[in-house]
C-alpha cells in the first residue's frame, strides 16, 4: 500500500466508498456489490457502482435491465493508472460508491482498499475462500497503516451458504476467529442467479424471497458501519 493512496476526509463533496473485495472469484462479490447498493439507496438520494472487474459482470447486469443505481465501468489494469483512477472514484458525485472489485491483488483491489470507508469481503464456506481472505485481511491492516483517518472498517460477510451442510453451519463460527465483525449470512440462493439473468436487482425482482430478506438484513448491519 503506497502512501499517496492514503486520504484524510477533507470535503463534505467526496462521497462515501464501499470496497467489496476478496481474492478469489466465485464469492458472490457482484452479487453483494449490486444488490446492497440497490438496496441502500433506499435512503440515500445516490449511489454508484464502479464496478472496477475486468469481467465486468455488474456493467452487464446493468445493460441487461433498469438498475436503479448507476454502474461506472472503471477497470483498472496497473498501478501506473491509480492516480487518476482514485481521482476519478473520488469525484463522483453520488452520496455513495460501491466499488466491485477484481478477484484478486492488483492495481485497483489495493486503490479501492485504500480509499474505501468500509471493506466488505464476502467468503463461501470453502478452504480456498478462507486462505484468501486472510490476505484480503492484510491488505485492509496496510491500509489501515498508511492512513492518519484510522483506516478502513471491516466486514466479512458469509456467502453462497448452504445451511444444509456442515460447512455452511459452521462458516460465522469459523469466520469470527478471523477478529473482525461478521454479517449474517447471505444463503445460496437460486433467485440471485435469476435476478442476474433478468437484469433487476433482487428486491425488484423478488421482493419477497428469502434471497431479498438477506440483503435487507445485511444491509441494516452496512449502515451501522457508516454513520
Amino acid at each position: 500500500m503506497e502512501d499517496r493512496w492514503a486520504r484524510e476526509w477533507e470535503s463534505s463533496a467526496i462521497p462515501k466508498i464501499i470496497a467489496v473485495a476478496n481474492l478469489k472469484g466465485g464469492c458472490g462479490k457482484t452479487t453483494i456489490a449490486v444488490n446492497l447498493a440497490c438496496e441502500l439507496l433506499t435512503n440515500r438520494t445516490s449511489v454508484a457502482i464502479v464496478d472496477a472487474d475486468g469481467q465486468g459482470s455488474a456493467t452487464y447486469w446493468a445493460e441487461e435491465g433498469e438498475l436503479p443505481v448507476t454502474v461506472v465501468s472503471l477497470p483498472l489494469g496497473n498501478r501506473r493508472g491509480a492516480d487518476t483512477w482514485i481521482n476519478h472514484v473520488l469525484s463522483l458525485n453520488d452520496d455513495l460508491a460501491i466499488v466491485d472489485c477484481p478477484p484478486q491483488i492488483g492495481a485497483a483491489t489495493e486503490a479501492a482498499v485504500g480509499i474505501a470507508d468500509l471493506v466488505l469481503v464476502p467468503v463461501t464456506p470453502s478452504g480456498a475462500d478462507l486462505a484468501a481472505t486472510s490476505a484480503a485481511l492484510e491488505l485492509v491492516n496496510g491500509a489501515t497503516e498508511a492512513r492518519t483517518d484510522g483506516g478502513p472498517g471491516c466486514l466479512l460477510i458469509p456467502s453462497k451458504v448452504d445451511v444444509r451442510t456442515n460447512a455452511g453451519r459452521e462458516i460465522e463460527t469459523v469466520l469470527r476467529e478471523f477478529d473482525e465483525a461478521v454479517a449474517p449470512a447471505i444463503g445460496q440462493r437460486t433467485a440471485f442467479v435469476d435476478s442476474f439473468g433478468a437484469g433487476q436487482w433482487i428486491g425488484q425482482f423478488s421482493p419477497r424471497s428469502k434471497a431479498y430478506s438477506d440483503i435487507k438484513t445485511m444491509t441494516r448491519v452496512v449502515r451501522r458501519f457508516l454513520r
